[in-house]
């Protein structure tokens, strides 16, 4: 659910969605049952189904209060990797030196969202002064960064 609320907020229409969760599920339980068992659950979220509540993505204070289960693959990963797997996710996103060890500084801190803004600053080359408070936040500003990037290479090779 809280990667579906991501995708949705991050612009995903309803009809994408099915379609990318179709594909996804079908792997594993077949597109009849996908259809009959998930395809509410989906429809449900964008306030199609059910009692019609149009549902919002989690904000990072509520992913981070959340306890994921055993096997669960969601959650804050500031607030429930542990420091060697978050120091591998860091490392695998380009993140290493000062940047890293302040970063994970600050989750030993339990200051998870900072860390996160850290990241962003780290990954993106920018400063961040608003920080970051949701994950749609974070995917709003990266696209903003990566369009004045674009916008600055055709620029450059219109010149």
């Amino acid at each position: 659910m809280q990667f579906g609320l991501f995708l949705k907020g991050a612009g995903l229409k309803l009809e994408d969605a099915l379609t990318f969760w179709r594909s996804e599920f079908s792997q594993k339980v077949g597109s009849e049952r996908f259809d009959k068992e998930y395809a509410y659950s989906i429809r449900h979220n964008y306030g199609k189904e059910g009692k019609r509540t149009d549902y919002t993505s989690y904000s990072c204070q509520k992913i981070i209060s959340a306890t994921p289960g055993v096997g669960d693959h969601h959650g804050c990963p500031y607030r429930h990797f542990g420091e060697e797997n978050l120091r591998a996710a860091l490392n695998n996103m380009g993140v290493g030196g000062n940047a890293l060890e302040g970063i994970l500084d600050k989750v030993k801190n339990r200051h998870y969202q900072l860390a996160c803004t850290m990241t962003f600053e780290a990954t993106h080359g920018v400063s961040c002064d608003t920080g970051i408070n949701h994950p749609n936040q974070y995917f709003s500003e990266s696209q903003k960064v990566l369009q004045a990037k674009n916008q600055t290479v055709q620029s450059q090779l219109s010149t």
